[in-house]
């Protein structure tokens, strides 16, 4: 029998690596992978590996973690241009979705280690050893919305939308440590699993409340944020309003004057969830701020790869947005002057965080738009206005005053999430939620296009998603190349 290949457990590896001052684990010479599971302080430690291995290097430079797969779902989309082809080259020109392929593979294995590992987790948690119930249902909860959060990666990485058909394939569910592989599940099963999974963490963490750690540990609002996000996909409008005001509660959204901080520390600015780096855990090279910052020199600010902003989205922004007013000419280190280069992200600012720049994972602006696009969809304009118009008057010197309803209005929420969230990872992630086609024309991704570079593709085309890994296929006998997709 073929054994599951992709599934691995990263226990001593991980705990190994997490030398954070914030994370109180014991060395890996002191607690056996046998032993880690029977004290709800060594089911933490196994979640502290996980949240590390997710902004960990691996063998390439297009391989540090989640915002790697971030960075290139923005290339794949319109917003962003790359000037020069080199790592990521293959993302931008949508010819890295194929099963043999490196992103594919890295891809699967990424969201299937925090699987295992979380499932290690929940199949112990309820026996281990705590200090207190609140404990034992924190960490639980952490488990669970780490599964929740990484099911929906995949069922969005490996098919098309949910809105497009439920019934189609999506990617095998695990609900405990396993070596044995299972069949591709429907979608609609996949997206119930995360759901689920995050209705049952928010349900613990709201019963059970406990101060949270750090800004890299799920809490109560990240856990609404996350189910949010899988509502939004699902077209369940109302849980998406509900769960996304929710997700902000306490948490300002950021002035014009802290947007323009340079999105490298979570200090500085108004985050849900992060991941802290510090000058000894940095990736330098294989960094997400060496690939998008033009400020700091890696491989953009080499001019190895620049990144700028699509002319056309920076034509749809209006005069006395700060948004725009980030964009502009830049000389970068080796002298060159790009034009649309976006100075949202600036480590390399006096003060900034350099290479050591943290990574931001949810913002409460991300969830302000969430709720005002359930609202608009649920024919709530004047709330859906309001929603909009709070967005505004935080980004522009005098804000122009929201007018728009029915489809305006959701075209204008569509665009906000464009411009506000640019360079976080959700370009192509909406282009394939709302099943629009790719148009990257009348920009300035023409004069920079390598060959082959789609200009045009249609809505829910087979390269805005990844086959399956071969390795998957040649391990696990529940799936077979007739499963694949196209």
């Amino acid at each position: 029998m073929k054994r599951f290949g992709l599934i691995i457990l990263i226990i001593a590896g991980i705990t190994a690596a997490c030398s954070e001052d914030f994370l109180e684990t014991a060395p890996t010479n002191q607690i056996s992978d046998a032993d880690v599971f029977t004290t709800v302080q060594g089911c933490q430690t196994v979640l502290d590996g996980v949240l590390r291995d997710m902004r960990a290097f691996r063998a390439n430079h297009d391989q540090f973690g989640v915002k790697a797969l971030d960075h290139a779902m923005d290339l794949m989309g319109e917003d962003m241009v790359m000037a020069r082809f080199h790592w990521f080259g293959w993302d931008y020109q949508l010819d890295n979705n194929q099963a043999e392929y490196r992103r594919s593979g890295w891809t699967w294995s990424q969201f299937y280690r925090i699987i295992n590992n979380v499932n290690n987790i929940l199949v112990n948690i309820d026996d281990a050893t705590a200090t207190s119930p609140e404990e034992r249902a924190n960490v639980k909860a952490q488990a669970l919305a780490l599964r929740g959060y990484s099911y929906h990666n995949l069922a969005e990485m490996f098919q098309q939308t949910y809105a497009a058909d439920p019934s189609a394939p999506g990617v095998p569910i695990y609900l405990e440590p396993t070596q044995e592989g299972n069949p591709r599940a429907p979608l609609s099963e996949v997206y119930q699993r995360a759901a689920a999974d995050l209705d049952e963490a928010i349900a613990l963490m709201t019963a059970n409340p406990v101060g949270r750690r750090h800004i890299s540990n799920i809490n109560l609002n990240v856990a609404h944020g996350l189910r949010a996000r899988v509502a939004l996909y699902m077209q369940d409008w109302a849980a998406a309003r509900d769960h996304a005001a929710a997700a902000r509660q306490g948490v300002p959204i950021n002035t014009r004057t802290q947007f323009a901080a340079g999105f490298d520390s979570y200090q500085a600015q108004s985050w849900l969830w992060g991941l802290e780096i510090d000058d000894e855990q940095s990736t330098i090279y294989a960094s997400l701020f060496s690939h998008l910052d033009m400020t700091v020199p890696g491989y953009t600010g080499l001019n190895l790869a620049p990144k700028l902003v699509s002319a056309r989205l920076y034509d749809k922004m209006q005069d006395g947005d700060i948004r725009k007013e980030l964009i502009g000419p830049y000389t970068i280190a080796t002298g060159v002057t790009y034009d649309f280069i976006n100075l949202k992200f600036n480590a390399g600012r006096p003060g900034g965080k350099e290479f050591a720049a943290d990574y931001v994972m949810m913002r409460p602006e991300e969830m302000l738009l969430i709720e005002a696009e359930a609202r608009a969809e649920l024919g709530d304009n004047n709330g859906s206005q309001a929603l909009l118009q709070e967005l505004w008057d935080a980004r522009f010197e005098v804000a122009p005053v929201v007018t728009e309803t029915g489809q305006a209005l959701l075209d204008a929420i569509y665009l906000e999430r464009r411009i506000e969230l640019w360079g976080e990872g959700f370009s192509m992630r909406d282009i394939r939620r709302l099943q629009r086609p790719l148009d990257r024309t009348g920009s300035n991704h023409q004069a920079y296009a390598t060959s082959p570079l789609y200009l045009e593709l249609p809505a829910n085309d087979p390269l805005f998603i990844y086959q399956i890994p071969q390795s998957e296929i040649d391990n696990n006998d529940q799936i077979t190349a007739g499963d694949q997709n196209p």
